[in-house]
Parts: C-alpha cells; structure tokens; sequence
C-alpha cells in the first residue's frame, strides 16, 4: 500500500492497488464531521471519508514528520494549530 510519504517523495507505484474496504467504528463527533462534509460538499460517505483522512494526513506529515509549525489565519487572527491534539 502506498502511503502519503511515498506519494509525496515521487515514489509512488506504478500501478495504483484496488481500493480495499475496511469497518471502522467512529465517535459521535467523528459522524457529525462527516455529515458536515456531506452536506457541505454534497458528496459520498466515502468521498467524505477520503478527504478528511487527506486533511488529517496532510497535517499529520507536516506537523509530525516535518516538524513544521501550522498555522491558521483568519484576517488579521493568527492561531497555531495543536497537531498533537488527541480526543
């Protein structure tokens, strides 16, 4: 299986591997996120599964492998975003 790393460093596979299915169990604060990207975004459960995971991997590898500091800006609002975070 590719992960985010490989994608990101150009050492991707040559052919991309068959989607595999999982079951996950999810907290209720993890369904409304979901929800919230479904009905923002009309889209799948599975689509909306696969761009929160994105978001989550993008910051997980900037925060956690690369060390960088994240940060979001809101107008003239700065916020340091706590990627250690655990719920």
């Amino acid at each position: 299986m590719m992960t985010s790393a490989e994608g990101i460093l150009g050492n991707a596979p040559e052919r991309p591997e068959k989607p595999r299915r999982i079951n996950i169990a999810v907290t209720p604060e993890c369904l409304e996120a979901l929800e919230r990207v479904m009905a923002a975004e009309q889209v799948s459960l599975t689509e909306a599964v696969r761009r929160l995971v994105s978001y989550g991997d993008f910051v997980y590898l900037s925060a956690k492998v690369e060390g960088a500091e994240l940060l979001l800006r809101q107008g003239d609002d700065i916020r340091e975003v706590q990627a250690g975070r655990t719920w």
